[in-house]
C-alpha cells in the first residue's frame, strides 16, 4: 500500500514537473520569438525532472515496478547524458533550434507516460490517456532522438578545441581519453537500438490499443 502512495505521489510529481518544463518552454518561445534564452529559462526545472528519473532505476530494481532495471538504465541514461555532459558544460549550443525542439518534445511525452502511470495506479486511465501513451511516441520519438543526436553533433568542434574532458598523454596514469571520440561512439550507439526499440512500442500499440478498443465497444453495447 505504501509503495502504490509513493509511486502514485512520485508519478504526479513528476507529471506537473514536465509539465512546467513545457510551459516555461512554450512561454519563452512566444514572448521572445527566439531560441536564445529557452534553456535558462528552463534549466533548473528540466534538470530536476530528468534527474529524478534515475529512481525509476530503483524502483525496478527493488520491484515496485515489473520494469527490467536495465533497460530502464538504457532508457534513462541517454538523457541524462545529453543533459548534463553536452547541454548544460557548452553553453555555446544552448541557443540553437534544436534545443526547444528536443526539450518540447521529452515533455510531452513524459507528461503523457507520467499522468498515465498515475492514473493506472487507481485503474482510472481514460482513453485518451491510453490512446496519447502509445501514439503520441511515434512522431515524438523520432523528435526527441533527433534533437538529442543534433544536439551531441552540434558540440563536437567545442569540446575538440577546449579539450573538455578528454585526458592526454603524457600523463602519471599513462592512459589517454578523447571526449569527441566518445560521443561519435556514443551517437552511432544509437542506430542499432532505435529501430528495435521503434518496433517494440509499434507492437505494444497494436497489442494495447487493439484491447483498449475492445473494452470501449463493449461498454457502449453493455
Amino acid at each position: 500500500m505504501l509503495g502504490k502512495v509513493y509511486l502514485l505521489l512520485y508519478n504526479c510529481c513528476l507529471a506537473f514537473g514536465w509539465s512546467l518544463v513545457l510551459v516555461y518552454t512554450l512561454y519563452e518561445l512566444y514572448s521572445t520569438e527566439t531560441t536564445t534564452t529557452v534553456y535558462k529559462k528552463v534549466e533548473v526545472a528540466l534538470k530536476l525532472s530528468q534527474s529524478l528519473a534515475l529512481l525509476e532505476i530503483v524502483h525496478a530494481a527493488v520491484g515496485l515496478v515489473r520494469s527490467s532495471p536495465i533497460t530502464t538504465f538504457i532508457q534513462v541514461q541517454s538523457r541524462l547524458v545529453v543533459l548534463w555532459l553536452v547541454l548544460d558544460p557548452v553553453k555555446e549550443v544552448q541557443a540553437d533550434f534544436n534545443v526547444p525542439m528536443m526539450i518540447c518534445a521529452w515533455s510531452v511525452a513524459e507528461i503523457v507516460r507520467y499522468w498515465y502511470y498515475a492514473l493506472s495506479l487507481v485503474d482510472s486511465v481514460p482513453y485518451f490517456l491510453t490512446w496519447a501513451r502509445y501514439s503520441f511516441f511515434t512522431f515524438l520519438y523520432p523528435i526527441g532522438v533527433s534533437g538529442e543526436l543534433l544536439t551531441i553533433y552540434s558540440i563536437l568542434p567545442h569540446v575538440t578545441a577546449s579539450g573538455m574532458y578528454s585526458i592526454s598523454m603524457p600523463n602519471k596514469l599513462n592512459v589517454s581519453f578523447s571526449y569527441p571520440t566518445f560521443l561519435i561512439i556514443y551517437m552511432l550507439g544509437y542506430f542499432p537500438y532505435l529501430p528495435k526499440l521503434y518496433t517494440h512500442m509499434l507492437r505494444q500499440r497494436s497489442k494495447v490499443l487493439g484491447a483498449s478498443s475492445v473494452v470501449e465497444s463493449e461498454k457502449k453495447t453493455s
